[in-house]
């Protein structure tokens, strides 16, 4: 079983954030939501028929890059509610999303303290113009960031992320910042490489207020055209693993045996809880989902309790094989063959083998990369 906990506070919004957020920090205001996170964790029932110390906690992430706002008392007093609720396995992976200016000596030691053993840090990208367009922090705060990381030694595994399509960075800027972030410190263990998403598709669901929001200055016209696309990833791809990182989902890279567990047990369509402002839980195939705004949240309001259907287990299935590594036969016999043979015939679908298997497999070729939903629409 995994955990995943949601701290919705930032000192300041990002111009491309929709999700549940704010950016005013009030101390009253978080020592509330510490309060009642902690009581939905002790009050939430167990998943497991042998009760709350038969599930045994594998990851616990700390996400959405903020949760370095919290006291040092307030994280002990979320993860102790935690252990006292559950059995953290001895080798529990604890991950703590941050941003640069809070990766401090006095920060890495206390996070060391609480056993937080994986720290992902976004970067975006180098360039200083854009990076103040989006109102992250400049490419000074990341390299001394990085230099405290290296000097102190105290985490281990280290993931930065980068994304691709912002505005005012070149066609081969992202590349070129991996490869200068690599070349200094060699110390990083997982990359992930995402797409800015998309918000002017008049198809996009509007399921939360936060999918209202919109890029400012025509961002769609600032970055690299939507054909030059391919040619970034690819090339990122292509250096990432001639530099001995495994490709283990579409956006994301890791050093051997430094892999996300936390990613790989959701992507394999695995159990979580999630205790949080708009959470989504998946637990004996029932998702579940919190309400997204903090007065129903405070209220126990959820906005849905779904009981997935084998039809929905199926698709979900075959949504997260194909992001993550292949659809095997078994799987992909039950889908439109004559769809599927006229990706193959594209190029955008492949037939492979595993090493240890003569049973073939369907998997993407790069060739994805903007069409992935479509490919996956069409073939189910």
């Amino acid at each position: 079983m995994q955990i995943y906990i949601h701290i919705p506070f930032c000192e300041q919004k990002c111009n491309y954030c929709r999700f549940a957020s704010i950016w005013k920090i009030q101390d009253l205001h978080i020592a509330k939501y510490v309060s009642l996170l902690c009581e939905e964790i002790t009050l939430s029932p167990s998943p497991s028929p042998l009760g709350e110390r038969g599930v045994s906690i594998k990851t616990i992430y700390f996400g959405w890059w903020t949760p370095w706002v919290l006291k040092l008392e307030q994280f002990e007093k979320i993860l102790n509610t935690i252990k006292n609720k559950y059995i953290l396995d001895t080798n529990c992976e604890i991950s703590l999303e941050t941003t640069p200016d809070k990766i401090t000596k006095e920060n890495l030691e206390w996070w060391n303290k609480l056993w937080i053993n994986r720290v992902s840090m976004w970067i975006q990208t180098l360039n200083n113009k854009s990076l103040k367009e989006i109102s992250r922090w400049n490419k000074w705060d990341i390299n001394i960031a990085l230099e405290n990381i290296k000097k102190y030694n105290l985490i281990e595994n280290i993931s930065v992320d980068f994304i691709i399509w912002l505005p005012y960075v070149k066609s081969w800027e992202i590349l070129e910042n991996i490869k200068t972030i690599l070349n200094n410190f060699s110390f990083i263990k997982h990359i992930s490489v995402y797409m800015l998403e998309d918000y002017y598709s008049p198809d996009k669901i509007i399921e939360t207020k936060y999918d209202n929001i919109t890029y400012p200055k025509d961002w769609d016209k600032q970055g690299i055209k939507e054909e030059e696309y391919l040619w970034e990833y690819s090339s990122i791809k292509r250096y990432l693993i001639n530099s001995w990182f495994n490709n283990y989902e579409i956006s994301n890279y890791w050093k051997p045996w430094f892999e996300c567990k936390h990613n790989i047990w959701y992507w394999n369509h695995s159990e979580i809880l999630a205790f949080w402002l708009w959470a989504y839980w998946y637990v004996n195939n029932i998702r579940y989902a919190n309400s997204e705004n903090f007065k129903n949240y405070y209220a126990w309001e959820k906005i849905f309790k779904n009981k997935l259907s084998e039809e929905d287990i199926f698709l979900e299935k075959v949504m997260f094989q194909l992001r993550t590594s292949w659809i095997e036969e078994n799987i992909y016999k039950k889908l439109d063959q004559k769809k599927i043979n006229y990706f193959i015939e594209n190029s955008y679908l492949e037939y492979s083998f595993r090493a240890e298997s003569f049973s073939p497999l369907l998997k993407l070729t790069d060739k994805w990369v903007l069409v992935m939903d479509y490919i996956l629409s069409e073939i189910v």
